[in-house]
């Protein structure tokens, strides 16, 4: 077999990386490699680098952080952290790709792989959207370097005028233990590149969906109601017009509750 891994260039730089003459080590891999090789709908890279493996000769590791448009279209999480190993002298190529709602989670998951967080950051093209404010920044930040803290349920974005997108995880490493369910929401507003993130806790990932129902709501904050489910319940009873006021054409319906984190493809 002579697999090909062809990425679309964000701006100039082409990841078109060769693989000839090595196999797929499994399935998983040959899946993936069928996906990302796709000429017709190419996942384009935000950003990649690879290094060789320590005192393993023959052996590299490549990430990318990357964006799937066709994901995007069919409304599910379309930022893919994208880890492939390489494995000359075993003539094998391995990959493993993660589905994530936020990028930032995304570029978690192949840090905890082991990848470099400064030399991705280093290599991050421009992208033609900004942190807000510092509060945004800080944000971005806890989840980059969150590892395996956050067990991840559930998301769901909404296009529109107030393009929104939330996150509802399971924080292993919680405050306050009283309320383990971490809730990340990100905002931005159609006619602006800037985008706002922010993230509170709740009791249960129960309470997580009542506010999901009106993510224009503010989370709740540390020492502050709001995470109860007769607070969350108080949360959705909206004030008429809000809906059209807050730029929120069709927010996000919570789907139907899922057990378990999410996982690689």
């Amino acid at each position: 077999m002579e697999p090909q891994l062809y990425f679309a260039p964000f701006n100039d730089h082409v990841y078109d990386l060769d693989l000839d003459e090595l196999d797929p080590a499994d399935e998983q891999t040959s899946r993936a490699l069928a996906r990302l090789g796709d000429w017709e709908d190419p996942c384009i890279v935000l950003a990649g680098y690879d290094q060789p493996r320590d005192r393993q000769p023959g052996r590299w590791d490549y990430f990318y952080l990357a964006h799937d448009e066709q994901m995007a279209a069919q409304g599910r999480p379309f930022f893919l952290g994208v880890h492939l190993e390489r494995d000359t002298d075993a003539r094998l190529v391995r990959v493993a790709v993660r589905e994530s709602a936020m990028p930032d989670l995304a570029e978690a998951w192949l840090i905890a792989r082991g990848a470099d967080p400064t030399q991705l950051r280093e290599r991050m093209q421009r992208s033609e959207y900004r942190a807000a404010d510092a509060e945004t920044e800080a944000a971005q930040d806890l989840l980059r370097h969150s590892g395996t803290r956050f067990d991840v349920h559930d998301s769901a974005s909404s296009p529109g005028a107030l393009y929104v997108t939330w996150v509802i995880a399971t924080d292993n490493e919680a405050p306050d233990p009283a309320r383990p369910v971490a809730v990340f929401v990100g905002h931005r507003q159609a006619d602006s590149e800037a985008f706002t993130l922010r993230y509170g806790h709740f009791a249960s990932i129960e309470d997580a969906y009542t506010w999901s129902r009106l993510p224009s709501e503010p989370l709740p904050r540390p020492g502050q109601p709001g995470t109860s489910r007769a607070d969350a319940a108080r949360l959705d009873r909206r004030p008429a017009g809000l809906t059209e006021a807050s730029g929120l054409d069709d927010p996000p319906t919570p789907p139907a509750h899922r057990s378990g984190p999410e996982r690689s493809r």
